[in-house]
């Protein structure tokens, strides 16, 4: 008896060995795993959305100027661009001023204008008529106010140049002059009696103000 107890001993605390033995042979292998490591960098360049417009006067050479408009008889005004930036981009034609393109828009059958874009027509109105009053809807063959912006040109790459193009001509009907001896009237003078919209902040004056913007393809001015 005392025999079969003693060798039952002898399994007991060799089995506690054996198990203490493989718990140390886990615990000794932890972080030893074969590996391979390579280090790397993320870099890169921000882009850049530019366009340099030239053909016009003043400091952004932007500055267009009709000379002595008579009815019946068109004229146009040509600015060019080039994208000088680092991605493509779209190009924009934003009128600014609302008070100017609104005096601009009561002309109706008296004034007629056109905006294109390397040849491309984006805009053809001879009734420059913003009141819904007495248009209803507005359509091409009516009334057809000049809108606040247009999308020129769409994908224009790096380098790549270009021209944005107004034309306007008052209709031959228009028979009111300045008295001779007086001076040249001004060409769209805002604000005035019975326009649509007129913002405080827009002042007054003549003209058309507007801006050429570039966006990112896809992108609209503004948003």
């Amino acid at each position: 008896m005392f025999k079969i107890m003693k060798t039952r001993g002898v399994a007991l605390v060799a089995s506690v060995a054996l198990l203490g033995g493989a718990a140390w042979l886990a615990a000794g292998t932890t972080g030893a795993f074969f590996s391979d490591t390579h280090q790397g960098t993320i870099s890169g360049t921000v882009g850049s959305i530019r366009v340099t417009p030239y053909g016009g006067s003043g400091t952004d050479q932007t500055n267009l100027a009709f000379a002595n408009l008579l009815p019946g008889d068109p004229q146009t005004v040509t600015l060019n661009y080039t994208n000088t930036g680092a991605n493509t981009e779209d190009i924009y034609v934003v009128f600014n001023n609302a008070t100017a393109l609104s005096a601009l828009n009561t002309l109706g059958t008296y004034g007629e204008a056109h905006l294109s874009a390397n040849g491309t027509a984006l805009f053809d109105s001879a009734n420059l008529n913003d009141r819904s009053s007495t248009c209803g809807a507005f359509d091409p063959s009516g009334c057809w106010p000049l809108k606040s912006q247009y999308l020129a040109v769409s994908h224009v790459a790096p380098g790549q140049s270009g021209s944005v193009s107004f034309t306007f001509q008052y209709a031959g009907k228009l028979k009111t002059q300045a008295p001779v001896g007086s001076p040249a009237a001004p060409w769209n003078s805002y604000p005035i009696a019975g326009q649509v919209t007129t913002n405080v902040a827009d002042g007054s004056g003549s003209g058309l103000p507007y801006q050429l913007v570039a966006t990112q393809v896809g992108v609209t001015p503004g948003s």
